[in-house]
């Protein structure tokens, strides 16, 4: 019994203090792992054993161990019975059953959704239009957790679906309209593989004519659960591995339960005392008092599709023709002289339908969109339509035109400023005037930092003054984090100027050694300036070092810009061969 307790205790400390040794026994021969898993419990069970045997007044030794031995399996038992009821009847209280009409549920009056456990903002998703479209649905009010974490206060946001009739200013477009067709069960299975993506499509589309034609969804007041003729609570509960709820509700003004579907499962302790193991795919791994599962429902229930599957309202179309109705509105508005806001806002949402889906043919379309000072507020759409490094030449000149719009955010200038600066060395050696507009305003370069680097296009005589100046706003700037992406800008055009730019040199390594110096940060910066440097023509014997750096730590500097220089003369001399 001492050996046991000695390797079984020398075991379980090891498993609980690292538990990554468990994951690893399972890995190398599974063995290891299944003796450090049952090596918890079997301590714990044999010091319980040996504790009772020294109390029991049994002389034979095989016989006071066996004895004790039991006890401490009914004690194991004893112990986890208080705590396994308590949970058991916790889950039982939350255990409702189902109700399940006979027909589909007909909707009226003021909806309310209530969504207790989404931590986000209200808006109107395809379940909340889903719902707006049934016909005799007056208003929706949709209500979440919000952001915060105050309990008492919920954020609510009602919606309603109005007559056009002569009001020509847009509504409300709502959130992902085209992803009921990936939770309603009908429409998933009517439109599997590609023509998923294509009927997404096509409901957005459809909503975007119908929202610009004789319907708008508008905001209203919000509806109290007191109040509202239907009130459909979806609860979605999860506590790491211990619980599970799914549930949806639908009652009506006076508190009936017309629908009701759930799926739960609550993890409560076992009838025996046990360590269980726990391990997760993203490493981390844990020992817990043992548990059993006990769940009801259906484990692929959802509360959303469940609920559309329960109430009555029109199946939005799919066909892919409403694709080419809302190109060809989109194309009216860009060729009218004086477009409303509504049609400009269908360019808009036909920006946001290619998503990383274009063609040739749709080229032409988005730069015009893009080049349209008419249209504002473009973010969002375009930054889902060509990936990062796919950028087609066809939009160069549209997207500097949006870079130098008044209306253009900061943070879209420096995405397009980032797209553009991805295009080949000489794509701006014939430049604009648009582009070159953009250097004459701090803001515009300060914002499209990333497009500085094109400047090296120039040659010199034209980009050195203009970087120059642009040094001179730079520094002083008094944050740090303002002039970041203009000096990265400013390195990667000098790095690109190479030799070209010797002329910038010494101010450079004046600004290098000065203290604090205003154009690094860090370490990795102050290598990043000794490479371009070295492309600007200094010799590495010659680039600036500290005054406190040992002769090991510059000559390891010197090293780090001798390799880049090489891989990048490597790298340039491929892409030419190419």
């Amino acid at each position: 019994m001492k050996y046991a307790l000695v390797i079984t205790g020398v075991l379980a400390g090891l498993a609980i203090t690292a538990p990554q040794l468990v994951v690893l026994g399972y890995f190398l021969l599974i063995v290891p792992g299944l003796v450090l898993t049952v090596a918890p419990t079997v301590f714990v069970y044999l010091a319980v054993t040996a504790a009772v045997r020294r109390l029991l007044p049994i002389s034979s030794p095989m016989a006071a161990t066996a004895v004790a031995f039991v006890a401490t399996l009914m004690l194991g038992w004893a112990v986890m019975q208080p705590f396994r009821m308590a949970a058991i009847s916790a889950y039982r209280s939350d255990d409702l059953p189902d109700v399940l009409p006979n027909h589909a549920i007909e909707l009226d009056g003021n909806v309310r959704v209530d969504r207790p456990n989404e931590r986000s903002e209200p808006e109107c998703d395809y379940l909340c239009l889903a719902l707006l479209d049934s016909p005799r649905v007056q208003s929706l009010t949709t209500v979440t957790a919000g952001r915060g974490k105050t309990i008492n206060i919920r954020p609510s946001v009602a919606y309603e679906l109005v007559s056009a009739k002569n009001d020509f200013t847009p509504g409300i477009f709502p959130s992902k309209p085209g992803q009921i067709v990936r939770e309603y069960p009908p429409l998933v299975q009517a439109n599997r593989g590609t023509k998923l993506i294509t009927a997404s499509k096509a409901v957005e589309a459809n909503w975007a004519l119908r929202l610009a034609g004789q319907e708008r969804l508008r905001e209203v007041n919000a509806v109290e659960s007191e109040t509202g003729d239907w009130v459909i609570r979806v609860d979605i509960q999860t506590h790491a591995r211990t619980s599970t709820l799914r549930r949806i509700t639908i009652l009506d003004s006076t508190g009936r339960v017309h629908f009701r579907k759930s799926y739960h499962k609550q993890a409560v302790p076992s009838r025996m005392l046990y360590f269980g193991f726990y391990a997760s795919m993203s490493g981390s791994a844990s020992f817990h008092v043992g548990r059993q599962v006990m769940e009801s429902g259906e484990r692929s229930m959802k509360p959303e599709s469940a609920l559309l599957q329960a109430i009555k309202f029109p199946i939005p179309p799919c066909e892919a023709e409403a694709l080419e109705r809302l190109r060809n509105q989109a194309e009216q508005a860009l060729d009218s002289p004086a477009p409303t806001a509504v049609q400009l806002d269908l360019a808009k949402r036909c920006l946001g339908l290619f998503f990383f889906d274009t063609q040739p043919r749709d080229h032409a379309l988005i730069a015009r969109i893009v080049a349209d000072q008419r249209i504002e507020d473009i973010e969002t759409q375009i930054k889902n339509v060509f990936p990062k490094s796919k950028t087609p030449v066809e939009m160069l000149d549209p997207y500097i035109d949006r870079i130098s719009m008044d209306h253009t955010s900061a943070s879209l200038r420096h995405w397009l400023a980032e797209r553009l600066a991805n295009f080949p060395p000489g794509t701006f050696s014939n430049p604009s005037p648009t582009y070159l507009a953009i250097w004459n305003s701090p803001e515009n370069y300060q914002h499209a930092a990333p497009l500085i680097a094109t400047l090296a296009d120039l040659g010199p005589d034209r980009a050195l003054p203009k970087i120059d100046a642009m040094l001179d706003y730079a520094i002083e700037l008094p944050h740090w984090r303002d002039r970041r992406s203009m000096m990265d800008g400013i390195r990667e055009a000098l790095v690109r100027l190479g030799p070209q730019a010797s002329g910038a040199a010494p101010r450079i390594q004046k600004l290098f050694l000065h203290r604090p110096s205003p154009i690094m940060n860090n370490a990795g910066e102050a290598d990043d300036w000794r490479f371009a440097l070295a492309r600007m023509g200094v010799a590495l014997k010659d680039l600036p070092v500290f005054a406190n750096q040992s002769p090991k730590s510059v000559e390891r500097n010197l090293r780090k810009v001798a390799g880049k220089m090489r891989r990048y003369e490597q790298d340039n001399a491929t892409e030419e061969e190419i």
